[in-house]
């Protein structure tokens, strides 16, 4: 019989959205380079953190992305 540890995330999908909006909203940075800076500070691989990323979020990425020509525009892409 194994006994599960309990898994304790290193960061919450509210914590993300709190920090990533301050940075975007206080030092001027762009959604992903936000997620980049948090992720430098503690440590977390980016790909971890993309895991958890949903809702207005990704939306707000996805139209940086776009607006960057680093992903195709889409018909959804109305900004």
């Amino acid at each position: 019989m194994t006994t599960e540890v309990p898994f304790t995330p290193v960061i919450t999908f509210e914590e993300l959205r709190q920090i990533v909006d301050k940075y975007v909203e206080l030092d001027n940075m762009s959604y992903s380079e936000s997620i980049v800076e948090l992720c430098t500070e503690r440590g977390i691989n980016v790909e971890d953190i993309a895991k958890i990323i949903r809702g207005p979020l990704k939306a707000k990425l996805e139209a940086e992305a776009m607006d960057r020509n680093v992903i195709k525009r889409t018909t959804a892409y109305l900004m």
